[in-house]
């Protein structure tokens, strides 16, 4: 054995997710159900072994924020105004801070004026989408 040595590892480390899904009003239910299944996604991404992703349903204001394994887990409440830097906050504020924040929206939703402190994806959810600020990395999903 090769005391005090480290040897490389094929495994990386599970980065820390949170994920903010607007729950406002123009998000209808084909929206949300392509959300929850992006939210499906990334659990089997970086859920496992027990890593729990944050997930924060919000319109303009944070209405649950949960821990989840299993997208059966995800509480989703809203219906509001529309404002997704509130999410982003919340996400960041918490004592286990994300690596990573993916904001699943349709995109009418203000943005922070300057990059976030971590790595920022917004998911456009329906044809519709606006394109966030040009810092944000944007992946679209076909609802319905």
């Amino acid at each position: 054995a090769l005391r005090g040595v480290v040897l490389p590892s094929l495994r990386r480390p599970l980065p820390r997710v949170a994920v903010v899904v607007d729950t406002s009003g123009s998000m209808g239910e084909a929206e949300l159900a392509a959300a929850l299944g992006e939210i499906t996604g990334v659990l089997r991404e970086v859920g496992v072994r027990g890593n729990r992703v944050a997930v924060l349903a919000c319109d303009a204001d944070v209405h649950a924020v949960s821990r989840v394994t299993s997208v059966d887990q995800v509480a989703l409440g809203g219906g509001g105004g529309t404002d997704m830097r509130v999410g982003i906050e919340a996400a960041l504020a918490g004592p286990d801070r994300p690596g990573v924040v993916v904001v699943l929206t349709d995109g009418s939703t203000p943005w922070p004026a300057e990059p976030a402190a971590c790595r920022l994806i917004a998911a456009l959810v329906g044809d519709a989408a606006q394109d966030p600020p040009s810092w944000v990395e944007t992946v679209r999903v076909p609802a319905g």
